[in-house]
């Protein structure tokens, strides 16, 4: 198969070696994946890694390993590094009981309303249409019976210039209760044991906004004992976590008994804040709504085991990712133990199409900002991978080492999928149901995904390919003038002076000598079969996590299709039919794929 180059962001074409000039298309870059002026290359899988020189213009062929079934969890092309054990793994923590009796109130407190409220927090106020009464999130939270944690919390924080907790550590205490509370409700309300509310019960937005309401009046909670600054941040994490589930989850013990983890998102492209009218602010996410439908789920599997499903969800933001919030909670079921997990699958929302990602990049930049408008601590560094940030660096205390300095292939630029590939897909989770889309029974495609892209790790290797292009373009009509007088030359004699005058007429161009491109700065990833949003790098730390334990499990990515589709002229409304047609069927789809997996699994890794 022939190795196609694309420019993306540039005028500039680079050249195939045939000589023509294509331009790739790559579907996976979405609306949303970052499209620098940097070259970029994808090549089909199977191919061994290669480097390719063509008319001085360096390209870079990045390869991957065929997949088909699955596999093992370690990926031959992408070795682990030699490092030593984590040894400073944080515990899983105290289990907090939810229904357990509250400290007694014995100090003061003060709600601060001046605190302004958080890039988030701020599309609380935003409304579908300007003359609703109501926000959207007051609408969706009275909908829900969710409007009652927001106030309840401030309540628990301070009641009567009472405090809820007297220290730092009642206050750890206190959050993650009430932060499980607002989790646990959500699973009651999508699994059906305590529904409030007229809002369909497969909603899973509702734990979104009450979480934001929640956020506010901790930020403007005042207690008298000293907080510093750290503290705060630590406390809003702890309740961060705890809404998310990611403190909640816990397995049975025994080899009769496959371990399942899996992790969804919040919504997100939710529109500007302080909107007056903003029908983006209504947008839910699959994923979300699967992982709340799942939690506690359990499944027989043919050989008499039972397959126990936990989830969690992540944020779409960068900065928790970049504190170790994921590796924070997949740690304790990746260590030996008997509750280790058998698979571990992160999902989000996508395309058109169930696609299950096989290749994961180690670049997180894409052209949308979190749902907090921020960005990691890239873009202004030039976007390179070796520059700031635009790498993912795991966390040390799990990975067991500090990847900063920068260093291309620690940790590695890739990472695969060790999902049951074609199991998945030939598993008909789409049977019995309806895609609103076309109307017919049998939902959605499910495929592998193998595409991806690299491009130039440093600006260094990046200006020197400039500055190659520029030397060949200034160079192009001698080299077409002398290629057409060497074809019609007969002799040698004559074919050496054509030589020797066109080495001439290169010498007095005088042209710029190109620094030698390293082959270290080269071969980066760009966009993993996932892209570069949160999606990719959700699925890179899973599976880098899974091969620094050595595990031979599945474990990948599942993009569902896009769900927010509403009715014509529900541009007002929470809800409607359509839009709970679309979010229904992918979730059930979405289950049955995780099903799938499930069915494959044969014996735990525990010991």
């Amino acid at each position: 198969m022939s190795d196609e180059f694309i420019s993306l962001g540039s005028a500039r074409a680079m050249s195939i070696l045939s000589g023509r000039k294509r331009r790739l298309h790559l579907p996976h870059l979405r609306a949303h994946e970052s499209t620098h002026a940097v070259h970029i290359m994808k090549r089909k899988t199977r191919t061994p890694l290669q480097l390719l020189a063509i008319s001085g213009l360096v390209g870079v062929v990045v390869a991957g390993c065929g997949g088909g079934d699955g596999g093992g969890g370690q990926s031959p092309i992408f070795p682990l590094p030699t490092v030593a054990p984590a040894t400073a793994d944080p515990a899983p923590p105290p289990v907090v009981d939810p229904e357990a009796p509250q400290p007694s109130r014995t100090a003061r407190c003060a709600v601060d309303t001046t605190v302004p409220a958080s890039y988030e927090e701020r599309r609380l106020p935003n409304k579908l249409l300007p003359s609703d009464a109501l926000s959207f999130s007051e609408q969706l939270l009275k909908a829900s019976g969710f409007d009652k944690f927001g106030p309840a919390f401030a309540e628990t924080l301070c009641k009567d210039g009472l405090s809820g907790a007297a220290s730092y550590d009642e206050a750890v205490v206190l959050l993650r209760r009430e932060g499980q509370k607002l989790w646990q409700a959500a699973l009651d309300r999508v699994q059906g044991r305590v529904v409030e509310g007229p809002l369909s019960k497969s909603d899973d937005r509702m734990r979104y906004w009450a979480r934001l309401t929640m956020t506010k009046a901790l930020r403007q909670w005042r207690p008298d004992f000293t907080l510093d600054e750290g503290q705060r941040a630590a406390l809003e994490r702890e309740f961060e976590r705890a809404s998310r589930g990611q403190y909640a989850i816990d397995f049975p013990e025994g080899p009769g008994v496959k371990r399942i983890l899996v992790s969804g998102f919040d919504p997100f492209t939710l529109g500007n804040p302080d909107a007056v009218s903003n029908s983006n602010v209504r947008i839910g996410n699959p994923s979300g709504a699967t992982i709340l439908s799942l939690d506690g789920a359990t499944r027989t599997l043919p050989d008499g085991s039972k397959a126990v499903i936990r989830t969690f969800i992540l944020p779409v933001n960068y900065g928790p990712f970049m504190e170790g919030m994921q590796e924070d909670t997949l740690g304790p079921w990746f260590k030996p133990g008997p509750k280790r997990v058998d698979a571990s699958i992160t999902m989000s929302q996508g395309r058109d199409a169930f696609d299950l990602e096989h290749f994961n990049g180690r670049y997180h930049l894409a052209t949308i900002p979190g749902n907090d408008d921020t960005y990691p601590p890239c873009k202004e560094a030039g976007g390179y991978p070796a520059a700031a940030d635009c790498d993912i660096h795991p966390t040390a205390r799990w990975m067991g080492h500090e990847s900063k300095p920068w260093l291309r292939d620690s940790p590695p630029q890739f990472t695969q999928a060790s999902l049951p590939f074609q199991k998945m897909i030939d598993a008909q989770t789409g049977q019995g149901i309806v895609n609103p889309a076309t109307k017919k029974t049998g939902g959605w495609g499910v495929r592998r995904n193998d595409q991806y892209s690299i491009r130039l790790c440093t600006k260094a290797a990046a200006d020197s390919q400039a500055l190659q292009e520029e030397n060949d373009l200034r160079t192009k009509p001698l080299k077409d003038a002398f290629e057409a007088a060497w074809a019609v030359a007969t002799t040698v004699s004559e074919r050496m002076r054509i030589l020797e005058d066109y080495k001439k007429a290169v010498a007095a161009l005088n042209l710029p000598v190109v620094p030698e491109i390293s082959p270290i700065e080269t071969n980066c990833a760009f966009s993993g079969s996932g892209g570069t949003y949160l999606s990719n790098e959700s699925a890179y730390r899973n599976t880098l996590l899974r091969d620094f334990y050595r595990l031979q499990i599945p474990a990948g990515h599942i993009h569902t299709p896009v769900m927010t589709m509403f009715g014509a002229g529900s541009g007002g409304a929470i809800t409607d039919a359509t839009f709970e047609s679309y979010r229904d069927a992918i979730v059930a789809q979405s289950r049955n794929l995780v099903f799938a997996v499930a069915e494959t699994l044969t014996s735990s890794t525990a010991p």
